[in-house]
């Protein structure tokens, strides 16, 4: 009888170490958790249909539908770019950012992307570059290959 009551206490005393854990151990990812932003990216996901529905049925006027559907796109995106952020390990901080800043951000962005990267030796490069700037493979000539 004794042990009974000794392996029922103890599996108590596991099931609560389980339950509290999440709550008792710091999240390994720093500030905010991944769970929460893919909660956060859920729910703007379900609240824009539900905000298209209700647009569609004559629930919501045109300005309601455009003011609250531009807050849930910056709220989805945010958290689709932390959660991308987060996979990649590029994850500083998860502050918000001002507009100017923003706008250097996106310029920055869509210059790493109009570069191309050297099929000899994976330097970035820009396209009307004729010759790589690391290993000088001639761009015009690999790319015709």
């Amino acid at each position: 009888m004794l042990g009974l009551a000794t392996l029922s206490f103890l599996l108590l005393l596991t099931v609560v170490y389980l339950i509290a854990r999440p709550y008792l151990l710091p999240e390994a990812d720093g500030g905010v958790g991944l769970s929460q932003l893919r909660e956060t990216r859920d729910r703007a996901a379900a609240q824009l249909v539900d905000l298209d529905m209700e647009y569609s049925t004559g629930k919501l006027g045109q300005s309601d539908y455009d003011t609250r559907h531009a807050r849930l796109k910056a709220e989805l995106s945010t958290a689709e770019q932390a959660l991308d952020d987060a996979a990649t390990g590029e994850v500083d901080d998860l502050e918000p950012v001002d507009d100017d800043e923003l706008e250097r951000l996106i310029a920055e962005r869509r210059q790493q992307l109009s570069q191309v990267a050297c099929p000899a030796c994976d330097a970035r490069h820009d396209h009307d570059d004729r010759f790589c700037r690391v290993c000088g493979t001639e761009l015009n000539e690999v790319s015709t290959r």
